[in-house]
């Protein structure tokens, strides 16, 4: 029991961890495409003006947001397994039966060596 125990907690410290990290990366990365966004805005509005950037952005922002919504929306099912051929079986025979049929089989080997072959 104590086996089981402490492997629960440690899959509980690694969850918990990755799911921090996750949290962590997330933030990074919105902060980052904020910085981004702000810049583009920047560029845009300096050659042309600043209602020309807000729709550059709002249309960037709309493609991407419809393009992770329709990501999202795929429906994955999982393919169905390929059945495996498997050798065809044979039934399973008596060891005594098996060792008679490999003398037998022997027997007609040393039978067939010894005749001359015309």
């Amino acid at each position: 029991m104590a086996g089981f125990l402490s492997d629960m907690r440690r899959r509980a410290r690694a969850t918990a961890r990755a799911a921090a990290f996750s949290a962590i990366g997330v933030i990074f990365a919105l902060t980052g495409l904020g910085f981004l966004t702000v810049a583009l805005w920047i560029l845009i509005a300096t050659y042309e003006s600043p209602l020309v950037a807000h729709a550059v952005i709002g249309a960037l922002y709309l493609f991407l947001g419809v393009c992770f919504l329709a990501l999202g929306g795929q429906k994955s099912e999982p393919r169905p397994a390929e059945p495996v051929e498997s050798p065809p079986q044979t039934p399973a025979k008596d060891p005594i039966l098996q060792v008679a049929e490999a003398f037998a089989v022997g027997l007609q080997a040393g039978r067939s060596a010894r005749r001359p072959r015309s």
